[in-house]
């Protein structure tokens, strides 16, 4: 664990630990199968957060994906399982797409040094030696893998649908922990593994643009919204256009400014689904 992902990791188990206590009488039936899920979710989080090897990264990326279908498509509102699967398509797709870009790293690192591994680290030291044009391709499949995640314009629209639907307990997690796999996804993997693809100037200007495009669109639309929790999801959309901005400012204060962020919004917004949850 690092700097990076240490605060994350902080912020999981708290929330966790929240997320529980406020199951306590919100959830009667299947009890077991709602706390199990709750656990198999924090594995996933977790091993996210810790993992620095591209396959467990993966594997730990899908395996928080089922119990969280679950959550919502169990124990969630009206339209649970219109919600839930709406969720579930949007990020498989965009892990698809993630998945492909590590097999293009994956087999690029054979060709040139003779070696088949995983491990990120190892990854890195080499990153200098792609060509840009490679290096383009397997940033858009990555960024739009975690794009989907954070969730940025116009990847958004799953959001609101599974904010409202799930559970308190499972809002918590939603809006303070798996929000952030995306912005850490960025942070962690597209800028050090592929540095000059995350410098070149139209990359930049794509994700700036979008990110300024979140911060005032999801602004514009929480405003409008009767639903306390769509209120909350559309403006957790802007508040994490701030972070993406933050990590595509491309320097140090940027960097930490969004790191904190994360933070921050995890607290704040995990907060405000607790709030809710109690009206």
């Amino acid at each position: 664990i690092d700097g990076i992902s240490f605060l994350l990791i902080m912020l999981t188990t708290v929330l966790g630990f929240l997320a529980v206590l406020s199951s306590w009488n919100a959830i009667q039936e299947r009890l077991k199968e709602y706390y199990a899920m709750f656990m198999l979710l924090q594995v996933g989080m977790l091993g996210v957060f810790m993992s620095l090897d591209f396959f467990l990264f993966y594997v730990f990326w899908e395996v928080m994906l089922v119990p969280m279908y679950f959550i919502i498509g169990v124990w969630g509102g009206p339209r649970k399982l219109y919600a839930a699967i709406k969720f579930f398509l949007y990020t498989l797709t965009g892990s698809v797409l993630m998945l492909l870009g590590i097999l293009t790293l994956y087999f690029r690192f054979h060709t040139d040094t003779g070696m088949y591994t995983f491990n990120v680290l190892e990854l890195m030291k080499h990153s200098p030696n792609w060509p840009l044009h490679l290096q383009v391709w397997v940033f858009v499949a990555f960024a739009i893998g975690f794009a989907i995640k954070v969730p940025m314009f116009p990847f958004h629209t799953w959001l609101p649908d599974a904010h409202v639907e799930a559970p308190t307990a499972g809002s918590v997690i939603l809006a303070g922990v798996l929000l952030k796999m995306g912005t850490y996804g960025f942070v962690r993997f597209s800028l050090p593994l592929l540095p000059q693809a995350s410098a070149n100037p139209t990359v930049v200007k794509w994700m700036v643009g979008l990110s300024i495009v979140a911060i005032i669109y999801g602004a514009l639309v929480s405003l409008m919204q009767r639903d306390m929790k769509k209120l909350i999801a559309y403006s957790s959309v802007s508040h994490l256009g701030f972070c993406t901005l933050g990590i595509f400012a491309l320097n140090p204060h940027g960097l930490q400014g969004s790191v904190i962020q994360q933070i921050n919004h995890g607290i704040s917004t995990g907060a405000l689904f607790l709030i809710v949850g109690l009206i």
